[in-house]
């Protein structure tokens, strides 16, 4: 799975170029606040290595 550029922003961390998107609108259960906000981040150069990440947040836009 791959991350479109599309709606992804660029970061950098340690030296290393990612991208990590975030869904503009919550689904049902995180925008009530029942779930928690999750976001995807890839590696900029290997588009094939994905990391999921799950916080105790609510998502951004509630």
């Amino acid at each position: 799975m791959a991350l479109g550029r599309r709606g992804s922003r660029r970061i950098v961390v340690d030296g290393v170029g990612c991208r990590w998107r975030l869904r503009r609108r919550p689904t049902y259960s995180p925008g009530l606040c029942w779930a928690p906000c999750i976001y995807a981040v890839e590696h900029a150069d290997r588009r094939s290595i994905v990391l999921i990440v799950t916080t105790n947040q609510p998502h951004a836009s509630n």
